[in-house]
């Protein structure tokens, strides 16, 4: 099945199956095109996507939240999952700065660290996974695990596929990072 036909079948289900306004910004998030977008699906450890933020053409990170966290205590909280997808180049040197990424790697692409979350370097952007009241520790790995495409702009990265790296030296700071 083609990626737009896949698309337009996944879409199609999800209105389908009512998703309200959640569809709406699946929707929105499929049609983004300044720069890739990942995601779990429609939950993740029976966590739910709650809200897809960023999609306007001012931000300079796309979050996809999963979960709710509860506030019963009066305190802030963290939802169980977000993710958080910036462009490789606008967060480069804070993420790359811990050099873990040389010895880890997930699906093909390295894996750093940033305030002790995870963070995948694609060829075109970071994706930082940060657990919050309702995950355990491994959740951000097992959802690196099964990253794949929402929206239409290359590389396009199926579930359990390989993730094209950073281009090499990007990270090492050999090469201009472009992107």
């Amino acid at each position: 099945m083609s990626r737009p036909l896949a698309l337009a079948v996944l879409l199609a289900a999800l209105a389908a199956a009512g998703c309200g306004s959640e569809g709406s910004e699946i929707d929105a998030a499929a049609e983004f095109d300044r720069f890739p977008v990942y995601w779990l699906g429609e939950s993740f450890e029976g966590h739910d996507l709650e809200s897809i933020d960023g999609l306007d053409e001012t931000s300079a990170e796309v979050r996809l939240v999963y979960g709710e966290c509860d506030q019963s205590d009066g305190g802030s909280c963290l939802p169980p999952l977000q993710l958080e997808i910036s462009p490789l180049c606008s967060h480069l040197l804070e993420y790359s700065e811990n050099e873990i990424w040389r010895e880890r790697e997930i699906r093909g692409a390295p894996l750093g660290s940033h305030d002790t979350a995870p963070v995948l370097f694609t060829q075109r952007v970071a994706v930082k996974v940060v657990r919050g009241q309702g995950s355990n520790r491994d959740s951000p790995l097992r959802a690196l695990d099964v990253l794949h495409s929402l929206n239409e702009v290359e590389p396009f990265v199926g579930a359990h596929a390989p993730i094209p790296p950073p281009p090499e030296g990007v990270l090492e700071g050999d090469v201009p990072c472009t992107g």
